[in-house]
């Protein structure tokens, strides 16, 4: 005998639910904190496009032509300036120079400023006074510490070359800013002085979030200042190191006053750097059009190690 199949209850068909009407009231309100957001910002957004983004467009599009920055006249010679910029000596001597500066300044100030950041740590008499002696040469102009050096590196009557012939080493003397071999060193030492007490500020105060119990663990396991300075301590700061070194980098791109005042480039181009160049060909030649072309590329190599870095911060996060 078969069996009947049962049918499947028929299930009750469930009615569509009508979309949510909009809150007009909110809807207003929340447009309004917009446009008071906006309010806000647009004086900033204002400010960039009309002084960096807008200065951008526009030295580019005068790097394709000859112009003195005077007449209204200008030629159009396309990318001119630009193979004229790679086959002049002058500008690949200014790259090497500020890179041997941007190098060298960025390395020591943040290898001094760790050291004193963590002598100052310890503890000690007088670490507020000391603190202040060290970040003092930030506050002052470059320019004033540029003239002042100029007077301290004077070959005749500068203080190192005097302080030289009294000890009685004379044959170590030097025309500081007048020698080719040594002045664009000379001008390193300087900005060396200016920042180490910035350097030495933010590692310093990057030392305070390090746990106490760090430093006795370090000093119970018979770790010497060198060795907690190296092991300890540079480990845990090397997000304070990133930023110097994303500072100081910026710093040597466009580092002018302290080499125009010290030694104006020379002598010889000797301390020449890339800013020196590109105010001597835009304000002294008057060729606009080929200062806007070495303006552009050095916007590429700054927008090139910013990638960079920024790659390098992600990888160590």
């Amino acid at each position: 005998m078969q069996h009947a199949t049962e049918l499947p209850e028929e299930q009750p068909k469930l009615s569509a639910v009508p979309p949510k009407q909009p809150d007009p009231t909110k809807k207003k309100a929340q447009l309004k904190k917009n446009l008071i957001g906006w309010a806000f910002v647009a004086p900033t957004v204002l400010f960039v496009i009309a002084f960096i983004y807008y200065g951008i467009f526009y030295n580019a599009y005068h790097s394709l032509f000859s112009w003195d920055g005077i007449s209204f006249e200008k030629t159009y010679i396309g990318f001119e300036n630009f193979a004229r910029m790679f086959s002049d000596p002058e500008f690949y001597n200014a790259l090497k120079n500020t890179g041997i500066f941007t190098v060298l300044t960025v390395t020591i100030q943040a290898g001094l400023g760790l050291v004193l950041a963590y002598l100052l740590h310890t503890k000690g008499v007088g670490r507020t006074f000391f603190k202040s002696v060290f970040f003092f040469p930030v506050v002052l102009s470059p320019v004033v510490l540029g003239a002042a050096f100029s007077q301290i590196f004077d070959f005749q009557f500068g203080y190192i070359n005097e302080f030289l012939r009294m000890i009685g080493l004379g044959a170590f003397e030097q025309n500081w800013l007048g020698d080719q071999d040594v002045a664009l060193y000379a001008i390193i030492l300087i900005n060396i002085f200016q920042w180490t007490g910035s350097s030495m500020i933010m590692y310093y105060m990057a030392m305070l979030a390090i746990e106490r119990e760090v430093f006795e663990a370090a000093n119970i396991d018979g770790a010497g200042f060198w060795r907690t300075l190296w092991s300890v301590v540079f480990p845990n700061l090397k997000g304070t190191t990133f930023t110097l070194t994303i500072l100081g980098v910026i710093g040597g791109l466009k580092t002018f006053d302290i080499v125009w005042i010290s030694t104006q480039g020379g002598p010889g181009n000797s301390t020449e750097v890339i800013s020196t160049y590109l105010f001597r060909k835009s304000m002294l030649h008057q060729e606009v059009g080929y200062a806007s072309a070495v303006a552009i590329i050095l916007l590429i190599i700054a927008l090139s190690i910013t990638y960079f870095q920024t790659r390098v911060q992600k990888k160590m996060d």
